[in-house]
């Protein structure tokens, strides 16, 4: 699936966004979802639960930051993507690389230098039926998304509802 432009989340569809599409446990990650591939982790503190769990996501989405501020976690020791995607966007550079992310053989990090809220769509999008992405919400959990076209489609709807974004900002 090719994107062509930078979008931006207005603020009208910002609700949209609030349900969750999984359930949210606190702690660590249930036994039952382990099975499970891919897996992936979409934020920094979701990221380091499932390490400290000796979990090995097999793609990590991070930008060194919580609601509290910096975050230095564990991250998991594979190779690294760095990419730029300022807050309340999806840029084509991060979208290439959740999507070169998921298909690869091997586990990745990609490095955000801004935000990477969004791209848990992106991840839900991209990720096989049956996979699973996880996203943290400040103060109460893990969301557990294991994968459907229902969810896929949610996702596609936020998406294209999307503000297209001029190539000068």
């Amino acid at each position: 699936m090719v994107m062509s432009e930078d979008i931006r989340l207005p603020k009208e569809l910002r609700s949209m966004l609030k349900d969750t599409l999984g359930p949210v446990v606190s702690g660590v990650l249930p036994e039952e979802y382990l099975e499970h591939r891919p897996l992936i982790t979409v934020g920094d503190f979701v990221t380091n639960v499932l390490c400290e769990q000796g979990i090995l996501p097999d793609l990590s989405v991070v930008d060194g930051k919580t609601h509290r501020g910096e975050y230095m976690g564990k991250l998991p020791d594979v190779e690294r993507i760095y990419v730029k995607n300022p807050p309340e966007m999806i840029t084509v550079e991060a979208w290439n690389a959740v999507e070169l992310g998921i298909s690869s053989e091997k586990p990745h990090v990609i490095v955000v230098d801004g935000e990477e809220d969004l791209l848990s769509l992106v991840a839900i999008i991209h990720c096989p039926v049956g996979g699973i992405v996880l996203y943290g919400i400040p103060s109460e959990g893990m969301v557990i998304n294991i994968v459907d076209e229902h969810k896929q489609q949610r996702s596609w709807q936020v998406i294209n509802r999307m503000e297209k974004v001029n190539q000068g900002g």
